[in-house]
């Protein structure tokens, strides 16, 4: 099994073709980013860093993945019709010419918005976790589970349904059982990391493998895997579409033109626009805000549609 810690090595461990593709997807990116930006192997793919994880990128058997954060893929979407896409990654062909302008239009959106952001830089503390790593890896051969990658990590999945995944992070090392809400937890490990948002998913955290049971880890698999023959999910539910309210909402009524430029626009720009005079909290600035994003509706444009290059 090969072994990689710089993304050089990651390239190196591929054929001379596809060492030749990767190498220019390699320059191309490094020629957009910030000075700044820092490489890594996060998730065992090439990832850049610039205040928190700008975009990782790694090659399969058809394609190149992109993975620029769910956040910037809703942005772009109207501009990705022709890719397959998910949450978090871009599909890129690679019967294709590589998409340079689309790659510097994510870089460019994703360093307007990492700019100013300041936090913890959680990959640094990644190495600290080999040993429960380690201990994943060969636990998980005892199971009959697929191996996938899907949003940056592996993702392990019983008849392509998603079972578990693990990562370590600063203070611990996590398992994430996906349909973990359907789970009996006599002893209450699981928990929910992000209550109102997570449904299905759930978490178990330990801080030493040396606490790492492997008996009831893969009673936690073997039952999660029941809950799909089971046929257990909870369904997505539909995202509300965002009306217009407010300041914004008397303003479109008063100004017809404005309007139906406005409902010209994809639904998620006009998100954006809802959401940026929303999130004004002084009637003076909810004001000053519409004044400034008058134009940009008018123009056909979106709000962050200024931090592309053309």
């Amino acid at each position: 099994m090969s072994t990689f810690s710089t993304i050089p090595e990651y390239i190196a461990t591929f054929d001379s073709d596809k060492q030749a593709y990767l190498n220019k997807v390699y320059k191309l990116i490094k020629r957009y980013v910030p000075t700044e930006t820092t490489e890594t192997i996060s998730y065992k793919i090439p990832t850049f860093r610039y205040n928190g994880n700008l975009i990782h990128f790694a090659l399969f058997k058809n394609h190149l993945g992109l993975y620029p954060g769910a956040e910037t893929i809703e942005h772009f979407k109207d501009q990705l019709q022709e890719y397959k896409i998910s949450k978090g990654t871009i599909q890129i062909p690679l019967d294709i010419e590589i998409p340079k302008t689309l790659i510097h239009d994510l870089i460019d959106y994703n360093v307007a918005k990492l700019k100013d952001k300041k936090g913890p830089n959680w990959h640094l503390f990644y190495d600290k976790w080999t040993d429960a790593e380690e201990f994943m890896q060969q636990l998980i051969l005892k199971t009959n589970l697929i191996k996938t990658f899907k949003w940056g990590t592996d993702v392990y999945t019983y008849n392509s349904k998603n079972v578990i995944g693990w990562g370590g992070f600063k203070d611990f090392f996590s398992l994430w059982f996906y349909n973990g809400v359907f789970l009996e937890d006599p002893e209450k490990v699981l928990i929910n990391a992000s209550e109102g948002k997570t449904k299905s998913l759930r978490q178990w955290r330990f801080t030493n493998v040396k606490d790492m049971n492997e008996q009831k880890i893969l009673a936690f698999i073997n039952e999660s895997i029941q809950t799909i023959k089971d046929g257990k999910e909870i369904k997505p539910a539909k995202p509300t579409v965002k009306k217009a309210d407010g300041l914004l909402k008397t303003t479109l009524e008063n100004d017809k033109t404005l309007k139906k430029a406005f409902d010209s626009l994809t639904p998620g720009k006009q998100k954006e626009y809802i959401e940026y005079i929303s999130e004004a909290k002084q009637e003076k600035t909810k004001l000053s805000r519409l004044e400034k994003i008058k134009p940009l509706i008018l123009d056909n444009k979106g709000l962050n549609d200024k931090y592309k290059t053309k």
